[in-house]
């Protein structure tokens, strides 16, 4: 069954009643909680919870919800990269609470951002070789070389501290029954890359820890010559516990599906029938626009 992130109503509707009722009025029963929800409509959802038969919470996205000694929510507000011990330490307390909720909800699934690599972004070299045309030439490809050596060479102590945290959390959280999703990024700095995964899933196996694979962003990277296509869901689709479904057009993401570029048709040999499918849209996109694409996707047998 679909489901659908709060992330397209939760910037505007602050209390819980109004925001279920955003979703469920459309027809929608599985909900995916995301950052930009504060303590006091979390408890105003749990309410809801009691009360609305057939709706239910798939999943959640750290940190959920907005840490009390933070005033606005984000997925990266800590970084379990991070080689600074509090905020590190922070991260991790905060993402525990996080399963611990889930667990609470009965959500299969917490979505996770990994951290970054502490350098620039590189991204406006990136998109200007894309509006030029010019991704896979010569000049893409001297660039893209140097960006992953300095990627490579700023990292430091990073990753390491992204698998220390994810130690800690595993430990802390084991017996919950609640799956971690480490997802695929957008930007080029962020962990984990290809690659990174690849070390993740060796360290740790898929006991506890899954892959969340967002198509927007993986299309996104493909699109700036990041990754081939179709190249993470064939290497780690065996470990995949669910999906953030939004289409892209270029390096724009979180439009509605069939309006861009993305393949779902090929994405649907890699689900599962318990795979965890969440509609992650933008704000900007209207309530019908949103219902063409949801028709779009059950057109394609993707509900």
């Amino acid at each position: 069954m679909l489901g659908i992130s709060t992330v397209w109503k939760s910037g505007a509707v602050k209390e819980g009643q109004k925001l279920m009722e955003c979703f469920t009025k459309l027809g929608f029963e599985d909900i995916e909680l995301e950052y930009r929800i504060s303590g006091e409509t979390y408890r105003e959802i749990k309410q809801v919870l009691k009360n609305e038969n057939g709706l239910k919470i798939s999943s959640i996205h750290n940190y959920f919800p907005i840490p009390e000694i933070r005033g606005e929510g984000g997925a990266d507000v800590f970084l379990l990269s991070s080689e600074d011990k509090e905020e590190r330490a922070l991260a991790v307390k905060y993402t525990v609470k996080t399963i611990q909720i889930a667990a609470e909800l009965g959500a299969r699934a917490v979505v996770l951002h990994l951290g970054r690599v502490p350098m620039d972004t590189v991204k406006t070299e990136l998109f200007s070789l894309y509006d030029n045309g010019k991704i896979g030439s010569d000049e893409h490809k001297r660039v893209l070389k140097e960006f992953k050596m300095l990627r490579e060479r700023r990292k430091g102590k990073s990753f390491d501290m992204l698998l220390m945290s994810m130690d800690e959390i595993m430990k802390s959280t084991e017996k919950l029954g609640v799956y971690i999703g480490i997802e695929n990024r957008y930007y080029f700095r962020e962990y984990p890359n290809f690659d990174e995964i690849g070390v993740i899933f060796e360290k740790f196996g898929d006991e506890q820890i899954r892959y969340w694979h967002d198509v927007g962003h993986a299309k996104v990277q493909e699109n700036l010559g990041i990754t081939r296509p179709n190249q993470l869901l064939e290497t780690y689709g065996r470990f995949l516990i669910g999906v953030h479904l939004h289409d892209v057009k270029g390096y724009s993401d979180h439009h509605v599906p069939g309006s861009g570029e993305v393949d779902f048709d090929l994405l649907k040999k890699y689900l599962k029938g318990d795979t965890i499918k969440i509609l992650e849209i933008h704000p900007r996109e209207s309530e019908k626009d949103l219902m063409i694409g949801v028709n779009f996707l059950k057109g394609m047998g993707l509900d």
